[in-house]
Order: C-alpha cells, then sequence, then structure tokens
C-alpha cells in the first residue's frame, strides 16, 4: 500500500506495523545508458516509533532504520519531487556536482564512475577483438559485445577512452566484416563516437 505525503513524496507501507518515506539524496551519477541516478535514502520506521515521534520525519529518539537504492530520476519525479527541490538549494553540502535544473542537466561523470567505465571500454575492446579474431565465434556474441559498446560511446566523457584502446582500427574491421548486422552496428558506433568529435 502507497500514499502521498503533505509534500507529494511517497509513504510505503512494508508490513502490517511498518513504514518507509524518501528523506534525502545522497548522490547522483550517470548509468550505463547516460541518464540520470539518484542514490535516495529512505527512512523506514515502525507505527509505535512513528506515534512517539510525533510526526512522519525520522528522529533519534524512534531510532529508524534507513535504506538506500538507485532510482532513476523519472521515478524520483514520481515518488519524491520535493527532494530534487532540496538538491538543488543544498549547494556544496550535495556530495556530488550541483545540477543545474532538477531533471536533464549534463552532470559529468565523478572521477571514480569515470575511471571505472574507461576500464569497462578497454575491457570490452579487448573482449570484442579476441570475438572477431576467432572465425567459429557466434554472432550473436559479437553483436552484444558490440551493442554494450555502443551505449558506451554514447557518452562524450569516455571518447578519449575509445581512441586509447584502438577501438577505431576495430570499428574498421567491423565495417568489411560479412555479417550485415555487425556492419551496421559498427557504423552506428562510429556516428556515436564521431558526434561528440563534432560538437
Amino acid at each position: 500500500m502507497v500514499d502521498e505525503r503533505r509534500d507529494g513524496s511517497l509513504l510505503v507501507h512494508l508490513g502490517p506495523n511498518l513504514q518507509a518515506h524518501p528523506e534525502e539524496v545522497l548522490r547522483q551519477r550517470r548509468g550505463h545508458d547516460g541518464q540520470l541516478e539518484y542514490l535516495i535514502q529512505w527512512c523506514v520506521v515502525s507505527l509505535e516509533e512513528r506515534a512517539v515521534g510525533g510526526s512522519g520525519a525520522c528522529s533519534a529518539e524512534t531510532k529508524p532504520e534507513n535504506i538506500s537504492m538507485w532510482m532513476s530520476a523519472e521515478e524520483v519525479c514520481a515518488s519524491c519531487p520535493a527532494l530534487l527541490g532540496k538538491r538543488e538549494r543544498a549547494g556544496p553540502r550535495v556530495k556530488e556536482e550541483k545540477a543545474a535544473s532538477a531533471l536533464g542537466a549534463d552532470v559529468p561523470l565523478d572521477e571514480a564512475s569515470l575511471l571505472e567505465m574507461k576500464a569497462d571500454v578497454r575491457s570490452l575492446v579487448r573482449r570484442a577483438g579476441r570475438q572477431m579474431a576467432k572465425s567459429g565465434a557466434p554472432k550473436s556474441a559479437v553483436l552484444n559485445t558490440i551493442h554494450v559498446l555502443s551505449a558506451y560511446a554514447s557518452i562524450g566523457s569516455l571518447a578519449g577512452a575509445f581512441k586509447e584502446t584502438g577501438a577505431l582500427d576495430l570499428l574498421m574491421e567491423m565495417l568489411c566484416h560479412k555479417e550485415q548486422q555487425i556492419r551496421h552496428s559498427a557504423g552506428k558506433m562510429l556516428r556515436a563516437l564521431a558526434s561528440h568529435d563534432a560538437g
């Protein structure tokens, strides 16, 4: 069962005497698809504790439990839109770059995420190279690797990683592949990388 609180956020009933509501945006990141994701802290309290506390907010006396989960921007807008407004006002107290607007802001990847995703690109390029070198490698395996690489190619911050790993040489090889789907997917990835250079 889900109720709506006065501030527009959700109050979720987890059990007969247990409720949870979103309390704070801890950080944000870009997902692998390039979309914003928010780490939301949820406050979990029992109905008895809530009665003692006297309000819906978590207090030290009620000793609530906190759980954190990553949510898409769409999910945050639907379940706790007020938190996005609080995040904009928080300024440097928030642990990530401040968004220029609640949604759709072009927030750069944080350094840790960027390094992790660059390592992913290097690993995927090597895997694609091995798959292309095997004459008996199934087409589906190569396509799956290319599709994942294409998602990374759409992120401008990772364009340099593709050049460093020799991905462009691999793409040229894919564009000459006998399988049309592989040629098509390679062309799509190449256009995504070229769009960053043009920008």
